[in-house]
Protein backbone atom coordinates (compact mmCIF):
# COMPACT_ATOMS: atom_id res chain seq x y z
CA UNK A 1 0.00 0.00 0.00
CA UNK A 2 2.88 2.33 0.59
CA UNK A 3 4.53 1.60 -2.72
CA UNK A 4 1.18 2.12 -4.38
CA UNK A 5 0.65 5.93 -2.42
CA UNK A 6 3.92 6.78 -3.24
CA UNK A 7 3.15 6.26 -6.85
CA UNK A 8 -0.06 7.81 -7.32
CA UNK A 9 2.10 11.21 -5.37
CA UNK A 10 5.29 11.06 -8.04
CA UNK A 11 2.93 10.88 -10.80
CA UNK A 12 0.70 13.94 -9.19
CA UNK A 13 3.95 15.86 -9.16
CA UNK A 14 4.82 14.81 -12.86
CA UNK A 15 2.42 16.66 -14.50
CA UNK A 16 1.39 20.27 -13.89
CA UNK A 17 -1.70 21.13 -12.41
CA UNK A 18 -4.26 23.19 -14.60
CA UNK A 19 -6.03 26.07 -13.73
CA UNK A 20 -8.76 27.33 -16.22
CA UNK A 21 -10.10 25.00 -19.36
CA UNK A 22 -10.98 25.99 -22.68
CA UNK A 23 -13.91 23.92 -25.37
CA UNK A 24 -14.91 24.63 -28.91
CA UNK A 25 -18.04 26.03 -29.09
CA UNK A 26 -18.50 24.18 -31.80
CA UNK A 27 -17.84 21.39 -31.17
CA UNK A 28 -20.25 17.90 -31.45
CA UNK A 29 -22.01 15.87 -28.82
CA UNK A 30 -20.76 12.35 -29.83
CA UNK A 31 -17.42 9.96 -29.68
CA UNK A 32 -15.96 9.20 -26.37
CA UNK A 33 -13.91 11.50 -24.37
CA UNK A 34 -10.44 10.18 -23.85
CA UNK A 35 -8.25 10.73 -20.79
CA UNK A 36 -6.79 14.18 -19.81
CA UNK A 37 -3.30 14.22 -21.01
CA UNK A 38 -0.57 17.06 -19.65
CA UNK A 39 2.55 18.81 -20.25
CA UNK A 40 5.74 17.39 -17.63
CA UNK A 41 5.54 19.71 -14.38
CA UNK A 42 6.96 23.43 -15.46
CA UNK A 43 6.25 23.28 -18.92
CA UNK A 44 3.84 24.47 -21.71
CA UNK A 45 3.01 24.11 -24.68
CA UNK A 46 4.81 25.87 -27.63
CA UNK A 47 3.86 23.74 -30.61
CA UNK A 48 0.55 21.70 -32.02
CA UNK A 49 -0.14 19.15 -34.49
CA UNK A 50 -3.02 17.53 -36.10
CA UNK A 51 -3.72 14.13 -37.56
CA UNK A 52 -5.65 14.48 -40.83
CA UNK A 53 -7.13 12.17 -43.11
CA UNK A 54 -7.69 13.40 -46.57
CA UNK A 55 -11.09 13.43 -47.98
CA UNK A 56 -12.70 10.98 -51.07
CA UNK A 57 -13.31 7.78 -49.15
CA UNK A 58 -16.53 6.32 -48.74
CA UNK A 59 -16.61 7.36 -44.86
CA UNK A 60 -14.65 10.80 -44.17
CA UNK A 61 -13.16 11.73 -40.90
CA UNK A 62 -11.11 14.79 -41.88
CA UNK A 63 -9.38 15.90 -38.36
CA UNK A 64 -8.40 12.21 -35.48
CA UNK A 65 -5.87 13.35 -33.75
CA UNK A 66 -3.81 16.28 -31.85
CA UNK A 67 -0.83 16.33 -30.17
CA UNK A 68 0.48 19.49 -28.01
CA UNK A 69 4.39 19.99 -28.23
CA UNK A 70 6.01 21.01 -24.74
CA UNK A 71 9.01 23.19 -23.11
CA UNK A 72 10.19 24.00 -19.93
CA UNK A 73 10.76 27.84 -19.97
CA UNK A 74 14.68 27.63 -21.05
CA UNK A 75 13.76 25.84 -23.99
CA UNK A 76 14.38 22.22 -23.23
CA UNK A 77 11.96 19.86 -24.64
CA UNK A 78 9.67 17.65 -22.28
CA UNK A 79 8.00 15.45 -25.45
CA UNK A 80 4.63 15.70 -26.46
CA UNK A 81 0.78 14.89 -25.43
CA UNK A 82 -2.28 13.67 -27.02
CA UNK A 83 -5.43 12.26 -25.50
CA UNK A 84 -7.53 10.16 -27.75
CA UNK A 85 -6.82 9.26 -31.75
CA UNK A 86 -8.86 7.80 -34.55
CA UNK A 87 -7.54 5.61 -36.63
CA UNK A 88 -7.15 7.24 -40.04
CA UNK A 89 -5.06 10.09 -41.41
CA UNK A 90 -1.52 11.24 -41.54
CA UNK A 91 0.05 13.38 -39.01
CA UNK A 92 0.30 16.95 -40.74
CA UNK A 93 3.53 18.21 -38.88
CA UNK A 94 4.61 20.61 -35.82
CA UNK A 95 2.88 24.49 -36.35
CA UNK A 96 5.48 25.76 -33.66
CA UNK A 97 5.21 29.40 -31.61
CA UNK A 98 8.37 31.88 -32.21
CA UNK A 99 11.10 31.11 -30.20
CA UNK A 100 10.22 31.84 -26.54
CA UNK A 101 6.38 31.89 -26.90
CA UNK A 102 4.12 29.28 -25.99
CA UNK A 103 0.32 28.60 -27.11
CA UNK A 104 -2.49 30.55 -25.47
CA UNK A 105 -5.71 30.16 -27.95
CA UNK A 106 -7.85 27.86 -29.76
CA UNK A 107 -10.75 27.71 -32.98
CA UNK A 108 -12.37 25.20 -34.82
CA UNK A 109 -13.75 24.55 -37.98
CA UNK A 110 -16.47 22.10 -37.62
CA UNK A 111 -18.58 20.52 -40.04
CA UNK A 112 -22.47 20.24 -38.52
CA UNK A 113 -23.69 17.12 -38.87
CA UNK A 114 -24.95 15.77 -42.57
CA UNK A 115 -27.51 13.99 -41.87
CA UNK A 116 -28.96 10.79 -43.33
CA UNK A 117 -27.46 11.16 -46.76
CA UNK A 118 -24.53 13.46 -45.92
CA UNK A 119 -21.09 12.62 -44.71
CA UNK A 120 -20.24 13.72 -41.25
CA UNK A 121 -16.87 15.16 -40.80
CA UNK A 122 -16.40 16.52 -37.21
CA UNK A 123 -13.51 18.77 -36.84
CA UNK A 124 -12.15 19.84 -40.06
CA UNK A 125 -9.24 22.06 -39.10
CA UNK A 126 -7.83 23.77 -35.67
CA UNK A 127 -5.90 26.87 -35.01
CA UNK A 128 -4.02 27.88 -32.31
CA UNK A 129 -2.63 31.45 -31.01
CA UNK A 130 0.85 31.76 -29.43
CA UNK A 131 1.10 34.49 -26.41
CA UNK A 132 2.91 37.01 -29.28
CA UNK A 133 -0.70 36.92 -31.37
CA UNK A 134 0.95 34.72 -33.86
CA UNK A 135 -1.75 32.60 -35.70
CA UNK A 136 -1.03 28.54 -36.42
CA UNK A 137 -2.98 26.91 -38.84
CA UNK A 138 -2.89 23.07 -38.39
CA UNK A 139 -3.94 22.37 -42.05
CA UNK A 140 -1.68 24.55 -44.22
CA UNK A 141 1.11 25.51 -42.36
CA UNK A 142 3.68 23.53 -44.59
CA UNK A 143 6.20 25.42 -46.82
CA UNK A 144 4.96 26.09 -50.55
CA UNK A 145 6.02 28.35 -53.26
CA UNK A 146 3.51 30.61 -52.35
CA UNK A 147 4.28 30.26 -48.68
CA UNK A 148 7.76 31.84 -47.73
CA UNK A 149 9.81 30.30 -45.19
CA UNK A 150 10.83 32.53 -43.04
CA UNK A 151 12.99 30.12 -40.61
CA UNK A 152 13.99 26.97 -39.79
CA UNK A 153 14.79 25.00 -36.09
CA UNK A 154 15.99 21.54 -35.43
CA UNK A 155 14.36 20.73 -32.27
CA UNK A 156 15.13 16.93 -30.14
CA UNK A 157 11.29 15.90 -29.20
CA UNK A 158 10.98 12.27 -27.93
CA UNK A 159 14.59 11.76 -28.39
CA UNK A 160 14.16 12.54 -32.45
CA UNK A 161 14.72 15.37 -34.40
CA UNK A 162 12.09 17.16 -35.24
CA UNK A 163 12.44 20.38 -37.63
CA UNK A 164 9.84 23.28 -36.93
CA UNK A 165 9.21 25.40 -39.82
CA UNK A 166 7.90 29.27 -39.51
CA UNK A 167 6.07 30.37 -42.37
CA UNK A 168 3.71 32.84 -43.76
CA UNK A 169 1.00 31.37 -44.98
CA UNK A 170 -0.84 32.64 -47.78
CA UNK A 171 -4.46 32.27 -47.00
CA UNK A 172 -5.87 32.56 -50.64
CA UNK A 173 -4.77 28.65 -50.83
CA UNK A 174 -7.09 27.18 -48.06
CA UNK A 175 -10.09 25.59 -48.22
CA UNK A 176 -12.13 24.65 -45.09
CA UNK A 177 -15.32 22.43 -45.13
CA UNK A 178 -17.01 23.68 -42.24
CA UNK A 179 -17.26 26.52 -39.96
CA UNK A 180 -15.08 28.44 -37.59
CA UNK A 181 -16.17 29.51 -34.06
CA UNK A 182 -15.14 31.36 -31.78
CA UNK A 183 -11.45 31.85 -30.29
CA UNK A 184 -10.65 30.62 -26.42
CA UNK A 185 -8.21 31.97 -25.29
CA UNK A 186 -6.24 31.36 -21.25
CA UNK A 187 -6.27 34.32 -18.65
CA UNK A 188 -3.54 36.76 -19.03
CA UNK A 189 -0.68 34.93 -17.82
CA UNK A 190 -1.53 31.51 -18.85
CA UNK A 191 -0.66 29.37 -21.62
CA UNK A 192 -1.69 25.88 -22.68
CA UNK A 193 -0.38 22.97 -20.56
CA UNK A 194 -2.72 19.88 -21.59
CA UNK A 195 -5.71 18.50 -23.66
CA UNK A 196 -8.48 15.97 -23.63
CA UNK A 197 -10.37 15.02 -27.61
CA UNK A 198 -13.72 13.66 -27.82
CA UNK A 199 -13.49 10.98 -30.70
CA UNK A 200 -16.02 9.22 -32.80
CA UNK A 201 -14.62 5.86 -33.69
CA UNK A 202 -14.51 3.54 -36.76
CA UNK A 203 -17.42 1.64 -36.83
CA UNK A 204 -18.16 0.42 -40.42
CA UNK A 205 -22.72 0.44 -39.64
CA UNK A 206 -22.47 4.03 -38.88
CA UNK A 207 -20.88 7.02 -40.08
CA UNK A 208 -17.79 8.10 -38.07
CA UNK A 209 -17.07 11.70 -37.71
CA UNK A 210 -13.59 11.55 -36.18
CA UNK A 211 -12.31 14.26 -33.56
CA UNK A 212 -15.92 15.60 -32.61
CA UNK A 213 -14.68 18.32 -29.84
CA UNK A 214 -11.09 19.47 -27.77
CA UNK A 215 -10.96 20.50 -24.31
CA UNK A 216 -7.44 22.02 -23.54
CA UNK A 217 -5.93 23.30 -20.07
CA UNK A 218 -4.35 26.43 -19.33
CA UNK A 219 -1.26 26.82 -16.57
CA UNK A 220 0.26 29.78 -15.34
CA UNK A 221 3.83 30.16 -16.08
Amino acid sequence: MRTLLVLVALAALAAVTANESLQLDNGLVRGTWGDPEMCAAGSHAFAFEIKYADLGHIDDTAVNGVRLYCEMPGGSLTGYVTSSEGKWGEWRGMRTCALGHHLVGIQGNVVDPQGNFGDDLGVDNLRMECDDGAILDGLYGVPSALSPVVLREVRQVGGREVEAVHLKVNRGETRDHGDWGSWARCSTGGTLCGLQTRVEHDDILNDDAGLCDVILFCCTI
